[in-house]
């Protein structure tokens, strides 16, 4: 048994002590997970192209732990924490959710998900909410953050039964009204596509994939095998007895595996001549014109540390994907509340990936990776 695989009080008062003295990055050591095996023999290109002095001070004095930035598909600049490993996993964080969207395009194409504009039951008290709604986070569910108390961020993160948990969401507010970012979404999403994939009898086709949760499976076969995957990863579930994924934040990968998804969307979702998620899907759920994106949808969050930034009308949030503006172009990236960051950035024809164990910055990370993509410092 791991340190954190019991009742929920125990464990919300438990996470408490424990959290103060673990690293974000190793967290989910912590909790009950399932790992994901490697795929691949390839090796990291070497040697491994270093950073300037100076960003590798920046990113030391920020408690970054790796670091990768890709040109073109190729690396061109790395850092690893001298106390990480390089092909450590690291907990992403909502980074996963992200990635949760991407295996939603695939399960969507091949007749594995609903409809996303088809009314499902999803919660005990509302049947009229839709997928595209969990999405882009404005179903109206009720959400208040912060551990302080044993309030929904600490019961969607720590309890050991997250499909429960799913269900006993309650709506606070008119549905496609307000943009919410809250974690009931992704848990909704990730139990909507464990019945999918249930229901249609779904089969793994590898050997390593058969004894994973259903979900994981997934997007282990239908993203992470197709890439490659060169080093062990992880997903954090929520008990060992219901072992159902945290769809919300329990991907753990390395910054060099999560690049390779990044790279994936660069390319419009294709990979080895193979289209692995639908380009229209991609564009659909990253893009500008789908998504929430004028400063009055943010002003929930006004005075939060994010709020400066969502205030600028730079910022939108689409199908579980943020995106911005800047210079005149625009890219999307993933976000961990760790500060954690997957940046897709098509004017620079690269991806940079950060992952941390806090943001550690006055500045917005992803506009601070774009300057430095358009200066050539990265």
């Amino acid at each position: 048994m791991t340190q954190l695989d019991g009742p929920y009080l125990w464990r919300a008062f438990r996470y408490r002590s424990l959290s103060r003295s673990t690293e974000a990055f190793r967290e989910y050591q912590l909790f009950p997970r399932v790992e994901l095996p490697a795929v691949s023999a390839g090796s990291t290109p070497s040697p491994e192209p270093p950073l300037s002095p100076a960003w590798q001070q920046r990113l030391a004095a920020t408690h970054t732990r790796q670091f990768a930035v890709l040109r073109e598909g190729r690396l061109t600049g790395r850092w690893t924490d001298p106390s990480t490993l390089a092909d450590e996993p690291g907990r992403l964080y909502s980074v996963t959710k992200s990635v949760l969207s991407l295996s939603i395009g695939i399960a969507l194409a091949e007749g594995f998900f609903p409809p996303i504009d088809k009314p499902v039951a999803v919660t005990l008290r509302c049947d009229q909410m839709t997928p595209r709604q969990l999405l882009r986070m404005d179903s109206g569910l009720s959400f208040d953050e912060g551990f302080a108390s044993l309030g929904h961020q600490s019961k969607t993160y720590l309890h050991p039964n997250a499909r429960h948990t799913a269900l006993s969401s309650r709506l606070a507010d008119p549905v496609s009204r307000e943009f919410h970012y809250n974690d009931y979404h992704s848990l909704i999403l990730g139990l909507l596509l464990e019945q999918s994939l249930t229901q249609a009898d779904w089969q793994p086709s590898l050997e390593a994939s058969r004894a994973l949760p259903v979900v994981v499976s997934w997007m282990y076969e239908k993203l992470l095998v197709p890439l490659g995957l060169r080093s062990a990863g992880a997903f954090v579930v929520d008990s060992s007895h219901h072992r159902f994924p945290k769809t919300e934040s329990g991907l753990c990968l390395s910054a060099l595996e999560l690049a390779s998804l990044g790279q994936l969307v660069l390319q419009g979702g294709t990979w080895n001549g193979a289209q692995l998620v639908p380009q229209v899907w991609l564009a659909e759920s990253t893009g500008k014109e789908n998504a929430w994106n004028a400063p009055e949808a943010f002003r929930r969050y006004r005075n939060l540390a994010w709020g400066p930034w969502l205030s600028t009308g730079r910022g939108w949030y689409g199908y579980h994907w943020w995106g911005t503006s800047y210079r005149g172009s625009s890219a999307v990236f993933a976000m961990g509340i760790h500060g954690q960051v997957l940046l897709v950035s098509p004017r620079h024809r690269a991806v940079v990936v950060r992952l941390a164990d806090r943001w550690a910055l006055r500045e917005w990370w992803p506009e601070v990776l774009l300057e430095a993509l358009e200066t050539g410092e990265l």
